[in-house]
């Protein structure tokens, strides 16, 4: 019988957590626990052991936790919202322009209507700008939809007398 272990994560966002674990547990399932109590997707936490940062597939008895004992583990939280993102902005019409933009995940509607701005002279207020079938709202930024590497961003414009 795998015996009992007492793991306590600590992080400096959130208070501690403490999950029972067995030593066949993999290390995802410490990450399943902490995502319930944080929200932080497993795919942006980095689980650490002293030194040593814990693999979601492997079972915490391969980092020699093999007794009953309180383990010690920080979480560290990737920041998804500083990865760049280079995107591609299709201008309606018949010529179908295309401008590259350089933009985070971190950012606005708002900044990347400005950049759209500089390249087109289109003024934010008339731009439509939509990705994936979605209008993109002053307000949100690029990762609340989801926006990856290489999205196309598509950009219809009002006009007076339509």
């Amino acid at each position: 019988m795998a015996s009992c272990l007492c793991v306590n994560v600590h992080s400096e966002e959130w208070e501690l957590m403490t999950f029972t674990a067995s030593a066949d547990d993999r290390v995802k399932k410490i990450n399943e626990h902490v995502r319930s109590k944080t929200k932080v997707p497993v795919q942006n936490q980095v689980l650490q052991l002293g030194s040593k940062i814990l693999k979601p597939p492997r079972k915490l008895s391969s980092y020699g936790i093999d007794k009953e004992t309180t383990i010690h583990l920080t979480l560290k939280v990737v920041k998804p919202s500083d990865e760049e993102l280079p995107l591609v902005l299709v201008e309606s019409g018949d010529e179908g322009h295309r401008h590259l933009l350089q933009v985070q995940r971190s950012s606005s509607v708002t900044q990347v209507k400005q950049l759209i701005k500089n390249k087109t002279a289109i003024t934010p207020e008339k731009q439509i700008v939509t990705c994936n079938g979605k209008r993109l709202e002053d307000g949100k930024i690029m990762a609340d939809y989801g926006i990856g590497r290489g999205s196309l961003l598509f950009l219809t414009y009002h006009c007076i007398g339509g």
